[in-house]
């Protein structure tokens, strides 16, 4: 296997959209929400250790999360967990191993994967994101992974790409032109039609003096401090003290907007191998399997009841009777127990402010 290759897992994400299953203390790439008996970020390490070898993988997370990194993934040296002191967005997390990516493997070409992705088609995976790799090793490109759309979904950022592509043995490369998130449905109805758009991924593919190039372009402040910090301190824990000491000043921002949105050599690879964001409750009813009334059944036991289109998950052990309901979330996860309409992603989010607001942190 290719020693050049390596893959940063992100798993610093807190999930809220799926609270209160995923909450600040476990989130969701903790668990096994797909019910295959292994967790998210697992099942995550055990796809890309087929593409990069086991020893270049790095998982960056919150430092709050190291220990449950390194209990669901006990191959890992301390070396290989990346913390980040405190939320700041993608940017300075990717920046942080960029540069700690270039001090093991100054030739090294990353691949960004996400820990909370469905993948259905391992062996179409496998050889996407090698191509990729193998097109960032001699192309000074930053590639994203587009998937072509199936439906008009809101949830997704969307990529416009131009007729021009960069075509060579590692497959076609389609130069971006612009970004769009999240957009409204008839908006989103009119990109999917027109064949120019792309969902984002958000899975990433560059070699690492590229990817270093282009933040010191657009974040010049933040990537002189962290460039400071590298030479001057060799040790990697003294080393690693320095940069939580600058981590807060540096910017709240997504690799997105600080980065892929503003250079202008950002091209897409098409992922055509069956992929969804785990990132909501409607994203997980739509991607597990359902019973004969279209009800999904999360490692519950349940008896239902004249009852349709609902998910619902309990703890191990416990369980549910439901009658003569439909299209309900029902989840009892720790101490809260959630009882919902099913589908609208903005009740979550009010529901988890308001327990923030008149109860404390406790219960998210």
């Amino acid at each position: 296997m290719d020693c050049n290759r390596y893959c940063v897992i992100m798993a610093g994400g807190v999930g809220s959209r799926l609270w209160p299953l995923s909450k600040k203390k476990e989130p969701k790439q903790f668990h096994d929400l797909l019910g295959c008996g292994r967790t998210m970020l697992q099942q995550t390490y055990d796809r890309y250790s087929r593409i990069v070898p086991k020893e270049n993988i790095i998982v960056s997370t919150n430092i709050e999360y190291s220990l449950m990194v390194h209990e669901q993934l006990p191959d890992l040296l301390p070396g290989q967990v990346l913390h980040e002191p405190t939320f700041r967005g993608t940017a300075p997390s990717i920046a942080y191993v960029a540069c700690h990516i270039r001090q093991l493997n100054p030739n090294a070409n990353i691949v960004i994967a996400q820990s909370d992705q469905l993948v259905l088609n391992e062996e179409l995976f496998v050889d996407t994101v090698s191509r990729g790799l193998d097109f960032v090793a001699k192309n000074s490109k930053l590639v994203i992974i587009g998937i072509k759309p199936t439906c008009p979904e809101t949830r997704y950022g969307y990529i416009q790409v131009e007729d021009n592509i960069s075509a060579c043995n590692c497959g076609k490369f389609y130069k971006v032109r612009t970004f769009t998130e999240k957009p409204a449905y008839e908006f989103a109805k009119i990109f999917m039609e027109s064949g120019e758009f792309y969902w984002n991924s958000g899975i990433y593919i560059w070699n690492v003096q590229t990817i270093i190039d282009s933040l010191s372009k657009l974040l010049p402040d933040m990537m002189h401090e962290l460039e400071r910090v590298f030479h001057e301190y060799p040790n990697r824990d003294e080393r690693r003290r320095k940069v939580y000491e600058s981590y807060t000043s540096f910017p709240n921002s997504s690799i997105d907007s600080a980065v892929m949105e503003r250079a202008d050599n950002v091209f897409v690879q098409v992922g055509e191998f069956g992929w969804a964001d785990i990132g909501t409750w409607d994203s997980l009813y739509g991607a597990l399997p359902k019973d004969e009334s279209g009800n999904v059944i999360i490692h519950s036991k349940t008896m239902m009841y004249n009852s349709h289109d609902n998910v619902v998950s309990l703890p191990k052990g416990k369980l549910a009777v439901v009658q003569d309901v439909d299209g309900l979330l029902i989840v009892d996860s720790g101490n809260v127990l959630m009882v919902c309409k099913k589908g609208n992603e903005g009740d979550i989010r009010k529901f988890l402010n308001d327990v923030r607001m008149k109860l404390g942190e406790d219960y998210v």
